[in-house]
C-alpha cells in the first residue's frame, strides 16, 4: 500500500511540474524580446525621419502580437503624430522585406468614426464602442500618395465597422441597422463594408442577437 502510495505522490509530483513548467513556457512567450523591441524602435525612427522628415511625430510605446492578429508582422513601433493626433504603427513586414506603416489606414478610420458616431449616438444611444477598420497597408495596396492622402471616400476601399451597443436588442433594430446601411451609401459615401452591430457593456454580451451586413 505504502509502495502505491509513494508512487502516486511521485507521478503526481511530475504532472504538477510539468504544468508549471508549461505555464512558464507560456507566460515567457507572452513578453516582448527586448532585441527584438530595440531593434523595431530604431527601425521606426529611421523609418519616420526618411519618409516624414518635416511632421512631429514621436513614438511612444511598442507592439508585440503575441495573439497572431496580424499576418504582416509581430512587433511594431506606436507612433503618435503630434500634428492630427492620429496615432499609427510602424512595422517591418515580413512578407515585402521592408518598413512600412500604417499611417493612411489609421487617419481614413479616424476620418470615418467622425461621420458615423454622431449618427450612431443619435439612432441607438450611448455606444460602448466603435471599432473601424482599414486594412494596414492600404496605402501600398491602393498606391496613395501619403504626402497628399485626402480622403477615404476618393477612393474604393471596404472598412470593417463593428458596433457595440451596451443594450439589450428591441424591437425596430433591425429598421435601424438598415437606415444605418443607406447612411454609409449616401452620407459617408462608402461603396462598400462589412458592418456588424453587436449588443455588449464592458465587452460582455447582453443579447445573442447579432446584426451583419455587407455590401
Amino acid at each position: 500500500m505504502k509502495r502505491f502510495l509513494k508512487w502516486g505522490l511521485i507521478i503526481l509530483g511530475i504532472i504538477i511540474l510539468g504544468v508549471a513548467i508549461l505555464v512558464f513556457a507560456f507566460l515567457q512567450s507572452m513578453k516582448p524580446d527586448k532585441a527584438e523591441v530595440a531593434r523595431v524602435t530604431e527601425q521606426a525612427q529611421e523609418h519616420l525621419k526618411k519618409k516624414y522628415p518635416q511632421a512631429d511625430m514621436e513614438i511612444v510605446d511598442t507592439l508585440y502580437d503575441n495573439m497572431g492578429n496580424f499576418s504582416d508582422f509581430e512587433y511594431a513601433a506606436n507612433v503618435i503624430n503630434n500634428e492630427d493626433q492620429t496615432e499609427f504603427l510602424v512595422f517591418y513586414n515580413k512578407d515585402t522585406k521592408q518598413t512600412e506603416d500604417s499611417y493612411i489606414a489609421d487617419k481614413w478610420e479616424n476620418e470615418l468614426a467622425k461621420v458615423i458616431r454622431p449618427y450612431l449616438e443619435d439612432t441607438f444611444g450611448e455606444l460602448d464602442d466603435l471599432w473601424i477598420f482599414f486594412d494596414e497597408r492600404i496605402e501600398y495596396d491602393l498606391a496613395v500618395d501619403y504626402r497628399n492622402p485626402n480622403s477615404y471616400r476618393d477612393y474604393d476601399v471596404t472598412p470593417s465597422i463593428m458596433v457595440f451597443v451596451p443594450r439589450e436588442s428591441k424591437s425596430g433594430d433591425e429598421e435601424l441597422v438598415n437606415d444605418f446601411i443607406t447612411f454609409l451609401k449616401e452620407e459617408a459615401d462608402l461603396k462598400h463594408a462589412n458592418v456588424h452591430v453587436d449588443y455588449l457593456k464592458d465587452g460582455v454580451p447582453l443579447d445573442e442577437t447579432s446584426w451583419y451586413e455587407s455590401f
